[in-house]
């Protein structure tokens, strides 16, 4: 239960944390790289993320495709 709520805990950060890459590194085909970012950022942060870092990546994917299916991050036409 204690990893549950370290991610929901996380999840605030990780949201802005995507805002900003999106902002920084805009456009279609670009998702392995704003992945690779946040996981570098959140263990240069804390290393402990690591041996978190599966479970944060599925908490990330769900957030990735409801901001793309809810048209918070916009894909250009």
């Amino acid at each position: 239960m204690q990893t549950v709520i370290m991610i929901l805990q996380l999840i605030p950060a990780l949201i802005t944390a995507l805002k900003a890459l999106e902002e920084a590194i805009p456009g279609q085909g670009q998702g392995e790289a704003k992945i690779a970012a946040l996981r570098s950022i959140l263990e240069a942060l804390d290393s402990g993320v690591g041996k978190l870092w599966p479970q944060v990546q599925v908490v990330v994917s769900i957030l990735v495709k409801a901001f793309n299916d809810t048209g918070v991050f916009t894909k250009p036409r």
